[in-house]
């Protein structure tokens, strides 16, 4: 299993967020390289070339201090960047990642772990 410890994603990357097309594109490119960056500095990256799918994802999401408590879908929509970058990295198709499942956590940090693969844990 992998785990990515990524920044909460910007707001243009949500569906209900307001940005323009380029300040959107701005921000999906930017996630998609911190999301390569941070996997490469991830523990059991290599070697994942030859493996069948569907490949468990599970997002841990920890909301930020300010604004409204996301809902699954809006979690899984914004961290596609995030999927792309991992994928990128992993030199796989992101279409091997099965439906990700999402887990709210108490503790308001902003913190957002993408777990690819094997038990979800905290």
């Amino acid at each position: 299993m992998i785990q990515v410890d990524l920044p909460y994603p910007h707001g243009a990357l949500w569906p209900n967020g307001r940005a323009h097309h380029f300040g959107v594109a701005r921000e999906k490119k930017k996630h998609r390289a911190w999301a390569h960056n941070a996997t490469m500095a991830a523990s059991g990256w290599q070697g994942w070339q030859n493996v069948p799918g569907p490949i468990p994802v599970h997002l841990v999401v920890s909301r930020k201090a300010a604004g409204p408590h996301p809902d699954k879908d809006n979690t899984v929509a914004a961290a596609k960047a995030y999927l792309d970058g991992i994928a990128d990295r992993l030199g796989i198709n992101d279409r091997l990642f099965a439906a990700p499942t999402v887990e709210f956590i108490a503790p308001i940090t902003g913190r957002f772990v993408i777990q690819i693969g094997g038990a979800a844990v905290r």
